[in-house]
This record gives structure tokens, sequence and C-alpha cells, in this order.
């Protein structure tokens, strides 16, 4: 696994924990002397400025609810647009799997990620299954089942039966929150709501 660097992880992280972390070394740093303590500060201070400005740039994050009635509503195009934007994120090569399922790769392992039925109001223990048969007959090395409706009780029992991780709801809202995707489907919905 590839080593990331602290400001790497800094820049996921709010911007006050960049602010906490200056506070820190530049307290270790001022007990030298106050320069010193400045100086080693002054990369964290721009890391959370940094993360602050991109916060801005990108936008408030949507309400959950407002955000799980426009994942429902979105077109496909949309939906795999915010799913391979969160996954790159997570440092991810994503591709077109066949059947219009998503593959990930990261560090030599492969996922394969069925979204094409993400608006059915139920899922159940059979779409679950089929996703597990192709996960084994592409050679993959895990599944992960993407849904905004309800998942019945077998479908969860099948999916920890297959080793599939099934993203609910509430877990796909988690994933799109920050994409530019699921900014959009707010928006529209809002908009939307307003004529009517």
């Amino acid at each position: 696994m590839a080593k990331r660097s602290l400001f790497s992880v800094l820049i996921e992280l709010p911007w006050w924990f960049s602010l906490l972390a200056a506070g820190l070394v530049y307290s270790v740093g001022a007990f030298f002397q106050p320069i010193i303590g400045a100086a080693a500060a002054l990369p964290f201070i721009g890391v959370a400025a940094y993360i602050g400005w991109m916060r801005l740039r990108r936008g408030p994050i949507a309400d959950f609810p407002d955000l799980i009635r426009a994942l429902r509503t979105a077109s496909p195009e949309e939906m795999r647009a915010m799913l391979e934007e969160a996954f790159v994120r997570q440092r991810y090569e994503v591709c077109d799997g066949a059947l219009g399922d998503l593959e990930l790769q990261r560090n030599g392992y492969r996922t394969l990620v069925r979204f094409r039925r993400w608006r059915a109001q139920s899922t159940a223990a059979a779409a679950i299954a089929e996703l597990a048969e192709a996960v084994r007959a592409r050679g993959a090395d895990h599944g992960i089942y993407v849904t905004a409706g309800a998942v019945s009780d077998g479908a969860r029992k099948q999916a920890a039966d297959s080793g599939i991780t099934l993203l609910d709801a509430m877990a796909l809202a988690n994933l799109v929150v920050r994409t530019r995707g699921a900014r959009k489907a707010v928006s529209r919905k809002s908009k939307e709501a307003v004529k009517q």
C-alpha cells in the first residue's frame, strides 16, 4: 500500500484540524524559539486555508433527506458521475464494466460496483446473489451493491453471506455528498419543488 503524506491526510479532514495541528506544532517549536514554532506551523496554516477555500468553492453540504430524495430522481449518467467522482477521491481507478457496472481497481484488487437499480423501492436477495455471481464470473475480489431504496433482511443476509458490501440510501448519500453531481441534483430537486 502506498504511503500518504501527512498533508494529503489533513486535506481530507475538516479545516480546523489543520489549525489544531498548527497550534500544537507552534507550541512545541516555540519552546525552543518562537520563530521556529511559527515557521513549523506555517504549512499547517496553509493547509487549513486551502481546505477552507475548497469547502467554500464546493458550496455547503447538502441536507441528507434532500440528497436522498434527489438521488432517487438522478439519471443513470448523473449517478455514474457521482459514484466515479467519489471513488476517484478515494484513489480508485474507475472504468466501465459489463452490464452497466463500474469496475474499481486499487493496489491490485478489483471491485465491481452495481448501481443500475439504485432507484428500486426495495432490494431483494436475488439482486445481491446476481452481483455475487458476477463477481465470481469476472474474477473480481469484491462487490458493492448501491441502492437508494429499502433493503430487505434477506438481501442483508445474502450480502453478508456473499461478502458483498451494501450501500443503502444513507451510505450512498455519505459517499457522494461532496460531489458536484450531488449538489446539482439537490439544486435541481429544490427548483422543481418550488415550481410545484
